[in-house]
């Protein structure tokens, strides 16, 4: 999306070269997950306000930072609550980076398994194959240990170009969420 057709969606703050995500709420509470009793600074974002961020945050690029505006209908300001609501995102943010970095490096690991389980299998093929080219059983299990071979390739080709880069992506969006400038706004309804 060009910048234009950015302003007329979001407001954009030139200071910071940032677009403002607004957020309206009925207390600090409804931010937060409803079946997490945990204290603000360890709650659950609800799955409603984070599928919200990551929309909007995918239509802007990452060319641009992001500011994260509550409105707080009808409360007056709470700097105790506030502060403590920020953290409690920050550190949900921090734990979804760090949950996802270990799903990343669980990928890798599971891509060098893949590698070496499929150059054992395609090694196991090619001296079946040559050793005991006479024996029908014995080249059958040959092109088996080559099939599987191949497949263990194809599972780490997977795992590198689609389940890694839809992790990085995530993480990429989590690492900017965290690093959102989050504000408060008091105004009372209509």
């Amino acid at each position: 999306m060009k910048i234009k057709e950015l302003e007329k969606i979001y407001s954009y703050d030139k200071k910071s070269n940032s677009f403002i995500i607004p957020v309206q709420l009925e207390d600090y509470l409804d931010a937060y997950s409803d079946w997490d009793f945990s204290p603000f600074i360890n709650r659950d974002l609800d799955d409603n306000l984070i599928e919200y961020l990551n929309e909007c945050s995918e239509e802007i690029p990452l060319k641009y930072g992001l500011i994260i505006n509550f409105y707080i209908l009808n409360i007056k300001q709470n700097k105790i609550r506030e502060d403590r609501s920020i953290l409690g995102m920050r550190n949900y943010f921090l734990y979804q980076l760090r949950r996802l970095k270990n799903q990343q490096l669980s990928i890798i690991k599971d891509m060098i398994t893949y590698f070496i389980i499929g150059i054992i299998l395609l090694i196991f093929s090619y001296n079946i194959n040559g050793l005991f080219s006479n024996s029908i059983v014995l080249t059958i299990l040959a092109e088996g240990f080559s099939i599987g071979g191949w497949v263990m390739f194809w599972e780490m080709f997977e795992s590198w170009f689609f389940r890694r880069n839809s992790v990085r992506k995530s993480i990429k969006q989590y690492d900017r969420f965290e690093n959102a400038k989050i504000t408060y706004s008091y105004k009372k309804e209509l």
